[in-house]
């Protein structure tokens, strides 16, 4: 039986009302969710705590739960379903564990945004890995969340033999304040020295998916470095101003933690400058030198979004529902980069989301339109290896895709946002 470590609340509140599941109707329900993004948004992070284990981190944001309650005279409460399956990655047709749990949150008549932790751990061994499939599923909506997940235990220096925390809370993105302070904690008491390197570079946005020019590849050249003691295995370090620390634990590799500062408003956006700066794709370049030249950004981009809009109330719908796009990008795809700089920040920006998105461990297929649609068209995006992050894809660029870019930048532009079943 696999050890849990979830609150019991969860399990003696689902223990009681289990046997009462056929009352539970569609009314009354509450939600709190975005409708420009509806999915269940779950954070994961796994740290080889041992030899022999591994530990699964999952923070689930409740801004997309449904809440539900059987009568007035109880609360209303969100049940929610792990699942996982565990294969060695050498042989992914045998089941080396599996298990199915489930959990209830309870809440009042005002339901709160807030974060749910839970954890689980497997029995994994050094020197091997793993492929762990995991789903999270919102029992009342019936929507899931889904993730393959590699667990690296041939490397020691991969980034899950390292747990990082902050405020005593567990970090799932490693994206930090300016001058915060964070906690590092490693599997090894080996280990009693780390090379922190510094990175200050300013990364370009993604160029358009048909552009025939290429950013220049990104070069391991730190700007800095500096040496730091480790002690009981674990230390701290305070955040620089900006840009990223990678932390290295051995003198043959790059390999190691990378943490990032981002500003409080991160995975949104900050002031009007970056909202300028974020709304380069659909600009014209006269447009966007206009606006960046200016010396009152939040007036220049507010003329924007009115011009298209073409009144106060539209103007102020397309502009949630782009930099909604925007930070759900950086929630996704932030690499050593903003998520919304990225390829697939850009895609999803420009597109929403896709009708499919197929993985393998080279990369992601993101499919619009139904299968075998003539019009249905497809992103491929390959993964990147460099020791920052394992978030890094990179878009096959065509020449194919000028005509559905030009498409749906001219959807916004006309106003509407683009839905590739609205089209």
């Amino acid at each position: 039986m696999r050890f849990l470590i979830i609150c019991f609340v969860f399990f003696s509140f689902f223990g009681a009302c289990v046997s009462k599941r056929n009352r539970f109707t569609d009314k009354p329900t509450k939600s709190i969710s975005n409708p420009d993004n509806d999915l269940l948004q779950v954070n994961t992070v796994l740290f080889n705590n041992s030899e022999t284990s591994t530990t699964v981190y999952l923070n689930i944001d409740n801004e997309n739960l449904i809440y539900k309650r059987p009568d007035t005279t109880v609360n209303f409460y969100a049940e929610i379903k792990i699942k996982y399956i565990l294969f060695n990655e050498n042989n992914i047709k045998k089941i080396i564990d599996s298990l199915s749990f489930k959990f209830v949150d309870k809440e009042d008549e005002q339901i709160k945004n807030k974060q749910i932790p839970l954890s689980f751990k497997l029995n994994t061994q050094n020197g091997n890995n793993y492929l762990l499939d995991l789903v999270v599923t919102d029992v009342n909506k019936k929507t899931n969340y889904n993730q393959a997940i590699t667990i690296n235990r041939k490397n020691h220096l991969s980034r899950q033999n390292f747990l990082t925390t902050s405020n005593s809370k567990i970090s799932y993105k490693n994206t930090f304040l300016a001058l915060q302070e964070v906690n590092v904690t490693l599997n090894t008491p080996i280990i009693k020295t780390a090379t922190v390197d510094c990175f200050f570079t300013e990364f370009p946005i993604a160029l358009p998916p048909f552009s025939n020019k290429f950013i220049d590849e990104l070069k391991y050249k730190p700007d800095s470095s500096f040496v730091i003691s480790i002690s009981n295995s674990n230390f701290d370090i305070i955040m620089p101003e900006n840009g990223f620390y990678h932390l290295k634990f051995g003198d043959d590799n790059n390999e190691g933690l990378t943490l990032y500062t981002f500003d409080e408003a991160f995975p949104g956006i900050n002031n009007s400058k970056e909202m300028v700066l974020a709304t380069r794709y659909i600009m014209t370049k006269q447009e966007y030198e206009t606006c960046i030249t200016t010396n009152d950004y939040k007036a220049s981009i507010d003329k924007f979004w009115l011009s298209i809009g073409g009144s106060n109330e539209r103007a102020k719908e397309l502009l949630k529902r782009y930099y909604n796009r925007v930070k759900e990008s950086n929630k996704l795809y932030t690499s050593y980069n903003k998520g919304w700089k990225t390829d697939r920040g850009m895609i999803f920006i420009i597109f929403g989301k896709p009708t499919q998105i197929y993985k393998n461990s080279r990369g992601e297929t993101w499919v619009y339109g139904l299968e075998n649609n003539p019009s249905t068209f497809r992103f491929t995006f390959y993964k990147t290896q460099n020791p920052f992050s394992n978030n890094d894809y990179v878009l096959e660029r065509s020449q194919y895709y000028k005509e559905q870019w030009y498409l749906a930048v001219d959807y916004w532009r006309q106003g509407r946002v683009y839905n590739v079943f609205e089209r």
